[in-house]
């Protein structure tokens, strides 16, 4: 009964993997796979669209529509953070972005966030929205020449509308960071779950 009970504790425990033994290399490749090839999404489509459509024209409107008055590609420039909030703040949150990933590599590390498959997924998703953006805030770029109004802020293109509602635009970048946060959330609630359910089951 004992060996029971064990067996369907660590079998519901997303803290570590149970069906093969991990290593810190093969996570930290794993780690590193996801958040660089987020990483190069983001850049390239960024590139990729402010080539083709140019900075932010208020008189243009939609510069190129995929589902008509639904989705479509529209640049902006982003001075803030998420939803526009705190213009004019890139020094700031470029700090944070710095913060944020010393966070992540010494949970990944020390906190061994690395022995669960679902936190390397999560934290490689979040760290390559993170440095997506952190590019973006550090104006690397733009040139000297660029408008104030667009100096290091973050490149923004995906649109979604319907009716009068207008979602702010976004990137690749929010979207890793999103996910990861969303993972997160399934993963805390997951673990909360088999730890009730640990501690539910009689000890013999």
């Amino acid at each position: 009964m004992e060996s029971q009970v064990e067996s369907h504790s660590t079998g519901t425990d997303l803290t570590t993997d149970t069906q093969s033994t991990p290593t810190l290399a093969g996570r930290l490749a794993l780690f590193l796979t996801i958040s660089v090839t987020g990483l190069i999404a983001d850049l390239w489509s960024k590139s990729y669209m402010f080539t083709e459509l140019g900075l932010p024209d208020a008189t243009i409107g939609v510069d190129w529509w995929v589902i008509e008055g639904f989705f479509g590609f529209q640049t902006a420039v982003n001075q803030g953070a998420l939803f526009g909030m705190g213009q004019g703040g890139s020094s700031v949150f470029a700090l944070f972005s710095i913060i944020a990933f010393v966070a992540i590599i010494v949970w990944f590390t020390k906190g061994k966030a690395w022995q669960s498959l679902f936190l390397t997924i999560c934290l490689g998703c979040i760290t390559g929205g993170v440095f997506g953006n952190f590019y973006d805030r550090m104006g690397w770029w733009h040139g000297a020449d660029i408008h104030p109004d667009y100096a290091y802020g973050v490149r923004d293109f995906i649109l979604f509308t319907y009716q009068e509602w207008v979602w702010p635009n976004f990137n690749i970048a929010d979207c890793l960071l999103v996910c990861g946060a969303m993972l997160l959330l399934i993963y805390s609630f997951k673990s909360e779950e088999a730890q009730d359910t640990s501690s539910a089951q009689p000890a013999e």
